[in-house]
């Protein structure tokens, strides 16, 4: 799943580059449709000039932009700039398995990038499990239903270390092996937090050819659940 939290790379350092000079043939595009059990899905699209893992963002300037499709409604991506990252968003009132989401990258100043979809994998519900486990005891995770598409889980909680695991095969339960969720090591970690896992469903897409330097496109339906993880 290296295709899915491209933008959760953003660190101190990031820089931002304008689009107006820049061919499409020298950008690369992480574009996903995510749906989160509420009805809607919500589009994203960013770009890097580049290799991604340079953190060089591209703003658009002059007449680009991107416009997200669904079902015949089309919808200019918001623009959101975070210390310096650069991301697109647009959200649709649906959900459904099989919905295709289209990404056009419109501009003169090239072809541009006019089609990237991303389609949604089945939704899915995660049973509900004890409110309170030991990280000493295996935790098992239960959906329903279970589907061909690809799946993972990661969790994480003020006292343990973040963990995940990728890909988990999509049949309608897993297991977290015993002490697979270790006690944060910092000074002053409590012994008990909050822990939340979230179960992610995801479709490989189609990434417009007119990004030169390449990236991924992808349907991703996400769940959590949460419990208290105790010694």
């Amino acid at each position: 799943m290296k295709r899915l939290g491209l933008f959760a790379l953003v660190v101190a350092g990031c820089t931002r580059v304008e689009s107006d000079d820049i061919l499409t043939s020298g950008i690369s595009a992480d574009i996903s449709a995510r749906a989160k059990g509420d009805g809607s899905t919500t589009v994203s699209a960013t770009l890097f000039l580049g290799n991604p893992i340079n953190l060089n963002f591209v703003d658009l300037t002059a007449d680009d932009q991107l416009i997200a499709s669904n079902g015949g409604q089309d919808k200019v991506m918001t623009e959101v700039i975070i210390l310096n990252a650069v991301g697109h968003n647009a959200t649709f009132q649906t959900d459904a398995e099989d919905d295709e989401f289209v990404v056009d990258f419109q501009r003169t100043l090239d072809d541009g990038a006019p089609r990237s979809v991303a389609t949604l994998p089945a939704p899915f519900a995660i049973a509900a499990g004890a409110a309170s486990t030991s990280r000493a005891a295996a935790l098992d995770l239960d959906w329903s239903p279970g589907s061909a598409d690809q799946m993972s889980w990661s969790a994480s909680g003020d006292c343990i270390d973040s963990v995940g695991q990728v890909p988990v095969d999509d049949s309608g339960t897993t297991t977290i092996a015993a002490n697979t969720l270790r006690k944060r090591a910092a000074a002053g970690t409590p012994d008990s937090c909050t822990v939340t896992v979230t179960m992610t469903r995801f479709r490989d897409g189609d990434l417009d050819p007119g990004y030169g330097k390449g990236g991924a496109a992808y349907g991703v339906q996400e769940r959590t659940l949460t419990f208290t993880s105790t010694p």
